[in-house]
């Protein structure tokens, strides 16, 4: 039975007397039988009762409700966010978790009609995403009788499912999906491309292309792509023609000479900071002030030079890199007894020192030897290593096996050029064979005791040896001497500096004079002179200022009769040379200087003027010709940048017929041109023409080509010190100037219409023969790496002077300048011709880092355009450091 007092309670709260007692029910079943035995036993021990079980099952169901209006109110949250399928989830909840209870039904209601919008919101989605059975299956989740069979939204969703106009059939998941990662590969493409990362960016629209081939948007995308590239490319372009216009004008630098600095050599190899050239160097110019050692142990001299080595560092200024590693190797007791290396001492008193003689006497006081390394300087016992065998592998050449052979074949003979041939001599072949690696080593002087072998891969390019640790330390400086000669590759620049200047100075009066009475005398009269042979005709009226109106074609200037006609002017007194002049004879139009100022007196008695020809001009032409070629040491290289000029060189000579029209040479032919006057002047039968009678000009029959532009032909060796270089160099430059004229006009006598005699031109009759002008030099030199040399050059100066003055006026002091003119040109003419070698690696790089010497245009197909700036730095010899024995 449950207490009154509860029943009231559960009253209170809203429940219904038949769901409490269903509720009562349930808990009776839940409890079994009350009568039974075990039952009492339970009530008497204080068990559950019946009621309790009851209150429970009431509160449990209170709370699912409250559960259920948070789920209602999650969901409205989800719907609120578009999120149909989880607002959904949570709506089907709360309908489970709410009771079919009066007292709950509006909250029931409440939940169903939720459920059933979002549900209708969510078919719709499938819909438009193509999923058309899975908004099916929503829809008649809604439309069934316990949620909400007449839901109008849902019916209408429904009907439309099946029209093809509102939602399409052919739509799939997979189209959907792929609309979605288009979007996104989009976004990250156009992301890509404002980072300027544009070949990702490019690979994301490829990637929207795989998917969609028609899509416009990538296309845009990629559209916009290779217009920033291109731009780009512009900028590049703009970059390297400033960069190759930068390289002209440092062409034209002069190098500095180099002197000895500190008492350091000015020649030596190169600055590897981490190679066994840099640590030799190190060696040899790192001076320690004093060494004392008296009864120091070997370990306690070599930690006494490490420590100096830092100490004095001349090249270093950081201190992490200052000093010289140095490291000895643990051995054990010597041969024939001697004492162990760590129980040997060493006295030794020194002076202003070089590291390496230092080190080099504690060695040898020691009974040992040291070696140089990549990065450490190792001492080792001279007896190490003289029966076990050691595999190492190098890295050498690509052509290892004909570089460090001698070339020499196994017999005698010579080689013969027939490859058929049966040999030259004694064992000789026509093809020598090839060396093995083993015969090549040997040859240089490396024994091989037994076991020991040697292997060369010419894929990979390495020696793989096995020999004794003497053995070893000789092939590993053979080594570095093959690896030292595949660098001595030569950048070889020719520069031609022409440099011509032309000054003139003109200063002159040129006076006119009309006719005038002598004073005193009626019958005596005075003017001004004539041309002379200066000038043909009479003074041309454009080169005075003042000429009087209505002179008609030929106007004649006031004053008229010249007083200084005999003055040169211009080009009349400054001349060029005969092939200069027989070149430019088309180009002189002038020959006096025009005027620039003048004082005329027009109704003065006597007419005069007088003008001022003045001038002064400079004129300067710069040639730079740079012609550079890469080869190998004792290659022959050339290197020809020309054009082929084809001309002239044998002409079939003019012909003249003998007879034309009937009329003989002689007799015939007047102007023809002039109809009716027929043969004025000639034998009357010939039939004229309008050009005379027809000739034919000579013709070319015979061609030469000569090569115009710049020939660069070089033999280099590089020197045994490796920074050296021998020259066999002959660079030449040709240009063309013009074409010299060697023929003369045919002509031939005809009559004018006014029947005056005159001459006309049948034919110019032109036989041009070219002028080429060359600068071409023959030589042998020696210079160093990175220098830039002097090797020939022309200096040439012209000078010509031209003073004119009319007798007595002339030497009037103050006066008299007015009467005279100066002309005065100067030519000069300066010709370099300097040679500038480099040593390159097969990257274009300098072999030698530590040469400073002025930036040259770089080898065409230098890696990344920067000028190799070169100079000169301190001296070689460091391989016969590589041991001290």
């Amino acid at each position: 039975m449950i207490p009154s007092s509860r029943l009231s309670k559960f009253l209170k709260q809203g429940f219904s007397v038949a769901f409490v007692t269903a509720t009562v029910c349930s808990a009776n079943l839940y409890a079994g039988p009350t009568g039974d035995a075990a039952s009492a036993k339970e009530n008497s021990a204080g068990a559950t009762t019946l009621s309790d079980i009851a209150e429970r099952e009431m509160v449990r169901r209170l709370q699912r409700v409250k559960d259920a209006e948070i789920s209602l109110d999650e969901g409205q949250a989800l719907e609120a966010d578009n999120d149909f399928d989880g607002a959904r989830a949570k709506y089907k909840l709360a309908l489970e978790n709410i009771p079919r209870a009066p007292l709950v039904k509006s909250k029931r209601d409440r939940a169903t009609k939720l459920f059933a919008d979002v549900s209708v919101k969510l078919a719709h989605q499938r819909a438009t995403e193509g999923r058309r059975e899975e908004a099916k299956e929503l829809l008649d989740a809604v439309l069934v009788d316990e949620v909400a069979p007449d839901h109008p939204g849902a019916k209408k969703i429904m009907l439309r499912l099946q029209d093809p106009e509102w939602y399409n059939h052919a739509l799939s998941p997979e189209h959907v999906t792929n609309v979605a990662e288009v979007d996104r590969l989009l976004k990250v493409a156009k992301g890509y491309f404002n980072l300027g990362d544009f070949d990702n960016s490019e690979k994301q629209y490829d990637a929207v292309l795989r998917i969609d081939r028609y899509n416009t948007a990538a296309r845009r995308g990629q559209e916009e792509i290779e217009k920033a590239r291109r731009d780009y490319h512009k900028s590049s372009r703009a970059h390297t023609r400033s960069r190759l216009m930068r390289q002209v004008d440092e062409a034209w630098e002069t190098q500095v000479p180099l002197l000895s600095v500190e008492g350091r050599d000015i020649g030596g190899g190169g600055d590897d900071s981490t190679g066994r050239e840099y640590i030799a160097r190190k060696l040899r110019e790192t001076v320690i002030p004093s060494v004392l050692f008296d009864e120091a142990t070997v370990d306690e001299a070599i930690e006494f030079l490490r420590q100096k080595s830092r100490e004095f560092d001349p090249f270093e200024t950081d201190e992490a890199e200052k000093g010289v590693n140095i490291v000895r190797r643990q051995s054990a007791a010597g041969p024939d007894g001697a004492a162990p290396v760590e129980e040997q001492t060493i006295s030794l008193r020194l002076t202003n020192v070089p590291l390496a003689e230092a080190l080099r006497y504690v060695a040898e006081g020691s009974g040992m030897k040291y070696k140089i390394e990549p990065y450490t300087v190792v001492i080792v016992p001279l007896w190490q290593g003289t029966n076990d065998l050691y595999t190492r592998t190098f890295r050498v050449p690509p052509d290892f096996l004909s570089s460090a052979s001698d070339g020499g074949g196994a017999g005698g003979g010579d080689v013969v050029d027939d490859p058929f041939a049966t040999g030259g001599g004694d064992g000789g072949t026509a093809l020598k064979p090839r060396q093995t690696a083993k015969e090549i080593l040997m040859s240089q002087g490396i024994t091989f005791p037994e076991g020991a072998s040697a292997f060369f891969n010419p894929r990979t390019s390495t020696l793989v040896a096995r020999n004794t640790q003497n053995n070893m330390e000789l092939i590993e400086v053979l080594v570095q001497e093959l690896l030292k000669a595949v660098a001595s590759q030569v950048y070889i620049t020719t520069k031609f500096v022409e440099i011509t200047q032309t000054n003139l100075d003109e200063l002159g009066f040129d006076w006119m004079l009309g006719q005038f009475n002598m004073p005193g005398s009626n019958r005596i009269f005075g003017g001004g002179g004539t041309l002379g042979n200066q000038r043909g005709g009479e003074s041309p009226g454009n080169d005075y200022t003042f000429v009087p109106p209505g002179g008609g074609t030929t106007p004649v200037p006031t004053g008229r009769f010249p007083v200084t006609s005999g003055f040169r002017f211009g080009l009349d007194g400054i001349q060029s040379n005969a092939i200069d002049g027989l070149l430019q004879e088309k180009l002189l139009t002038s020959n006096i200087s025009p005027a620039i100022f003048g004082v005329g007196g027009v109704l003065t008695d006597p007419q005069f003027q007088v003008v001022i020809r003045a001038l002064n001009q400079k004129k300067g032409a710069d040639l730079m010709t740079a012609p550079s070629v890469v080869t190998r040491s004792g290659q022959r290289a050339k290197i020809e940048i020309i054009r082929e000029f084809i001309y002239p060189t044998e002409y079939d000579p003019p012909e003249i017929p003998q007879e034309f029209f009937g009329g003989g040479i002689q007799g015939g032919g007047g102007l023809g041109g002039l109809g009716g006057l027929g043969g004025l002047g000639g034998g009357g039968g010939g039939g004229g023409a309008a050009g005379g009678f027809p000739v034919t000009p000579a013709n070319p029959t015979s061609f030469e080509m000569r090569p115009v532009g710049v020939t660069l032909e070089v033999d280099p060796v590089v020197g045994a010190d490796g920074f050296t270089l021998e020259l066999n160099i002959a660079p030449e430059v040709t240009e063309f100037e013009g074409f010299v004229n060697y023929g003369s006009p045919i002509q031939t006598g005809a009559v004018d219409a006014l029947g005056q005699p005159t001459t006309i031109v049948l034919t110019e009759n032109r036989i041009e023969q070219p002028v080429f002008s060359t600068r071409k030099l023959t030589t042998s030199v020696t210079i160093w790496d990175g220098q830039t040399v002097a090797i020939g050059g022309l200096i040439r100066e012209d000078v010509q002077n031209v003073q004119d003055k009319v007798p007595l006026f002339g030497d009037i002091p103050l006066l008299g300048r007015f009467f005279r003119t100066n002309s005065e040109q100067h030519f000069k003419k300066n010709l370099m011709i300097f040679v500038t070698g480099r040593l390159i690696d097969p990257a274009g790089q300098p072999v030698n880092s530590n040469v400073t010497g002025g930036a040259n245009p770089e080898p065409g197909a230098a890696a990344d355009g920067a000028a190799i700036d070169l100079g000169m730095g301190a001296g070689g010899g460091a391989s016969d450091a590589l041991f001290n024995n």
